[in-house]
């Protein structure tokens, strides 16, 4: 059995989901106007991390900015605030890893029928306990 190292650490407590991005490849057309992609940031309200999947790579951002959801809303994307779960069974799905699945990851997420950006938006929209922040 391998041990886990005991570390001080914590999970954020507040996440985002911010959905916007501008049409750079051919198959964003299909796509939903304003939900071209999405990136998933995380913080205490004074540390934030943004989580931004692209085509080939991951990238994160440590942003030491009190108001991160704010500058992103000013950017043009649209937020929703939710919470960080770990999922309760293990189900396998093999899907491509975009945007959506990735941030379907984090938030602890396994609906396979959710595919796009805006797919994900309306799921998460209609979680009770999610909180919608619009532009």
């Amino acid at each position: 059995m391998i041990k886990t190292p005991q570390i001080n650490a914590y999970r954020f407590p507040f996440a985002y989901v911010a959905f916007g991005g501008n049409p750079t490849h051919w198959w964003t057309r299909f796509l939903k106007k304003g939900f071209y992609h999405c990136v998933l940031l995380i913080g205490n309200g004074f540390e934030w991390i943004l989580i931004d999947p692209v085509m080939h790579y991951t990238d994160l951002i440590l942003m030491h900015q009190r108001y991160a959801p704010e500058i992103l809303k000013h950017k043009g994307y649209r937020l929703i605030r939710t919470t960080l779960t770990l999922p309760q069974t293990v189900s396998f799905h093999l899907r491509p890893m975009t945007c959506v699945e990735t941030v379907k990851r984090f938030l602890g997420i396994s609906n396979p029928k959710i595919w796009t950006p805006y797919q994900l938006f309306l799921y998460l929209k209609s979680q009770k306990r999610k909180i919608f922040l619009d532009k």
